[in-house]
């Protein structure tokens, strides 16, 4: 399953999306929203050429003071920023008001409604594409965009949204983008257990099973965990607090095969340092012998296949502890 996917089915539940709308939109645009209207609408839209087009998620949400908009959740996790993102939503947000339109047909007064692009985005580099229609066109006389007009999204970029207001932020969505970013298998697990308590209600087991669908098939292998048994995990667990456990499991056994192969490396260095040093003693005792016997250096140095210099230091120290045992 791939990460726009597992992102989906997460925002797939109400709980989530009204967290990410009414915690990380400008305030003056979350206070005019009915958040108790809030729904999930079909994505496939199809433009006046028959052409199926389709995105991610769209949610409509009534103004307390009556009428509609609609919520566009893009998701991005390409290792590359798009920047025709605001070409494509655009195109979507046509596509949405023709719906409108043709379920509004003959009425003489149809109205288009507000229409609230949001990008989730996760990439390595900071979102840097133009979040304005107006910024993507060509240079232009002053005042043309009165012609064009405006068009904007909102970009959340998970990697650099500031850490105490996710830590501060109980919502949902929050959580994801915390979850997303720990690096930490410690405060990972405590994360787990944390949001298990949060969860723990019934009306949250799905939410709960797509939690886990998301730690288990995403999060944990970008962090290394190699072998997860996810069919097993996603099958057998119902709760976060067990993932927690399995994590704690698998980072012990990581740590004992760390242990278990430093001490095995220490072992083959040690007895490799031995059997070199023993080679060493016995050539340097070769020699001694050899020097004894009244042979040149240079024809020590040549059948040992040593320098001049080496066996001279050791002539040198062979002689000095010689004559420290003569003085003793």
């Amino acid at each position: 399953m791939g990460h726009d996917s597992s992102y989906k089915r997460l925002f797939s539940h109400v709980e989530v999306v009204e967290s990410c709308v009414s915690g990380f939109l400008p305030r003056w645009l979350v206070k005019e929203l009915d958040f108790s209207t809030l729904q999930a609408l079909p994505t496939v839209h199809v433009d006046h050429r028959h052409r199926e087009r389709r995105n991610d998620l769209l949610w409509r949400i009534g103004w307390k003071d009556g009428g509609v908009c609609y919520v566009v959740l893009m998701f991005e996790f390409q290792s590359t920023v798009d920047q025709r993102m605001v070409v494509r939503l655009w195109n979507y947000v046509g596509c949405v008001w023709e719906e409108v339109l043709k379920n509004e047909k003959g009425s003489e007064k149809a109205s288009l409604p507000t229409v609230v692009p949001i990008v989730i985005y996760n990439g390595l580099h900071p979102w840097n594409a133009a979040q304005d229609i107006d910024d993507y066109l060509q240079a232009r006389p002053r005042g043309i965009q009165r012609i064009n007009g405006h068009f904007r999204y909102f970009v959340l970029d998970v990697r650099r949204l500031p850490g105490r207001k996710l830590e501060k932020d109980p919502g949902l969505s929050s959580w994801i983008f915390r979850l997303e970013r720990t690096s930490s298998s410690q405060e990972l697990v405590r994360l787990l257990r944390v949001l298990e308590r949060s969860l723990r209600s019934e009306r949250y087991s799905q939410l709960r099973r797509d939690f886990v669908q998301w730690i288990v098939s995403i999060l944990l292998p970008q962090r290394g965990y190699e072998g997860v048994p996810e069919r097993n995990i996603v099958e057998e667990v119902d709760d976060m607090s067990q993932v927690a456990d399995y994590i704690e499991n698998w980072r012990a056994q990581d740590q004992a095969e760390a242990r278990a192969e430093g001490e095995a490396r220490g072992m083959i260095k040690g007895e490799a340092k031995g059997r070199v040093e023993g080679r060493a003693e016995g050539e340097t005792s070769l020699l001694k012998r050899l020097l004894g016997g009244g042979l040149s250096i240079d024809s020590i140095a040549q059948a040992l296949g040593m320098s001049v210099i080496e066996v001279r230091k050791i002539a040198a120290g062979s002689n000095n502890a010689e004559l420290g045992m003569r003085n003793a």
